[in-house]
């Protein structure tokens, strides 16, 4: 009787760990749906204020029109970011999707996707370097798209709150006590506050205004989905805070 005692009191315990952690995850998920509606809200109604006015406004000139399809292609470009970015998301977090394993030279992989980011107009006004361990030599086995995207999301992440004329960097070394590569994305903007650290991966938390004051605050799911990839093929991830600038990695 002791026993089975014992083992029902684990089983208890078990299944309302697993139920505290399906509660926060669904609290989660219904903040982070809150959030989402907010921002989905705010490019709508600016979208819809345009058309008004184009119709129903009298002696429009083109000056008129022009300024206000400018305002809804934006207002557009933000929907679909935001739209996209979702069903990545989802798509990610969706265990039943395969991953598509390829083994690639870390180097080589790194070097291309610099030398492509380099022409990229979004890093037209920043210094880009590229700090890759001389020798640098391993395989990486990784799913190439998802890769990518979590390199899009860092780069784009370091160029969104660093100043014009600062430095981004794409810098990779191997721990050869533990067979991991590390790659980070190193920026000289404006650091972090402490206390948001901890909470920059959550898809429900944004700190936009904690790096550029008076910024837009948008969803917060790009590092969002920096975690959800990493998790999804076992590696790691992190962030390192400087004086000025930031450092996000992660590790294959």
């Amino acid at each position: 009787i002791e026993s089975l005692s014992a083992k029902l009191l684990a089983a208890t315990t078990e299944l309302s760990e697993s139920n505290r952690e399906l509660q926060r995850l669904q609290k989660e998920r219904s903040e982070m749906l809150a959030n989402i509606s907010h921002d989905l809200r705010a490019p709508i109604t600016a979208i819809r204020s345009a058309v008004d006015y184009l119709v129903n406004s009298k002696n429009l000139t083109e000056d008129d029109y022009t300024s206000s399809l400018k305002l809804i292609d934006r207002r557009t470009k933000t929907l679909e970011n935001l739209i996209q970015d979702m069903y990545y998301l989802f798509c990610v977090e969706d265990t039943s999707r395969e991953l598509v394993l390829e083994a690639v030279d870390a180097a080589m992989f790194l070097e291309e996707y610099f030398y492509d980011a380099i022409v990229d107009s979004r890093y037209d006004e920043h210094n880009m370097n590229l700090d890759i361990e001389e020798g640098l030599s391993c395989i990486i086995s990784v799913d190439l798209q998802k890769l990518v995207r979590v390199l899009d999301n860092l780069f784009t992440n370091a160029a969104k709150y660093s100043p014009a004329g600062t430095d981004i960097t794409l810098k990779a070394s191997v721990n050869n006590e533990n067979s991991f590569l590390t790659v980070s994305v190193i920026d000289t903007g404006k650091g972090i506050p402490a206390e948001a650290l901890a909470n920059l991966f959550n898809r429900t938390y944004t700190v936009s205004s904690a790096r550029t004051p008076g910024s837009e605050t948008g969803s917060g799911l790009g590092l969002s989905i920096v975690k959800a990839v990493m998790e999804s093929v076992n590696g790691t991830y992190g962030v390192k805070n400087y004086i000025n600038g930031v450092e996000f990695w992660i590790e294959l």
